[in-house]
């Protein structure tokens, strides 16, 4: 495994970046949209107690989201406190160029991340309804690309996390992860009735969870 140091600075770093600096820039850009917005032009039609996917669905993938988060948080109290048992029974020795590949990949991850929450104005954690507000579709950044650059982020998180440090227990996240197509869907059906033919449009542009090669034309 690598250096204590470099661990607790890359976990606390990534915090940091994911956590702090996306409300500071929102708080900074005022009311002034990041690029890419779109703004529908009436009030969303969703039920108060309607929220997107089901129930197991959602549960599903609010575990394989915070099971990494359980992992690295309570990693980083046998760091901390160096618990020498901790080590025998649940990391693999990984050579250290392999740990550096992890490192890297927490760190790329915790950016794409966190330009996520900056360029997704309306950002909702998947087992909370949305408000029945002026809803805002966001079009930039990662979700130029792919339509939930935050749930793909999770699933490759699990393995660059392995990677860093040699925790095969990580991979029990990977679990909820099976739900994630079903409840991307079912979010994606919302949106569509929200934002209609610009939704069309726009989920013809970009991929699900991984860029399009094709794109389909619209016009013709």
């Amino acid at each position: 495994m690598l250096n204590i140091f470099i661990l607790l600075i890359t976990i606390f770093g990534i915090w940091t970046i994911k956590f702090i600096l996306p409300p500071i820039i929102k708080r900074i850009r005022g009311n002034k949209l990041p690029e890419g917005s779109i703004i529908v032009n009436r009030n969303a039609p969703i039920n108060n107690k309607q929220i997107p996917g089901g129930r197991l669905s959602q549960i599903a993938v609010s575990f394989g989201i915070g099971f990494s988060y359980f992992i690295l948080i309570d990693l980083v109290f046998h760091l901390i406190f160096g618990f020498s048992d901790y080590n025998l029974i649940f990391i693999i020795d990984l050579p250290i160029w392999v740990n550096w590949i992890g490192i890297i990949g927490m760190w790329v991850l915790g950016v794409w991340v966190t330009m996520a929450f900056i360029y997704n104005v309306n950002y909702t954690p998947c087992t909370s309804q949305m408000k029945e507000e002026k809803y805002v579709l966001a079009t930039g950044g990662p979700y130029k690309y792919i339509r939930h650059p935050a749930y793909i982020a999770g699933v490759f998180e699990n393995l660059f996390i392995f990677l860093a440090t040699g925790v095969w227990l990580i991979f029990f996240g990977l679990i909820g992860f099976l739900a994630l197509p079903y409840q991307a869907r079912e979010e994606e059906k919302m949106l569509r009735e929200m934002f209609g033919e610009i939704y069309d449009n726009y989920t013809s542009k970009t991929g699900r969870f991984f860029p399009k090669i094709w794109k389909e034309n619209k016009n013709g």
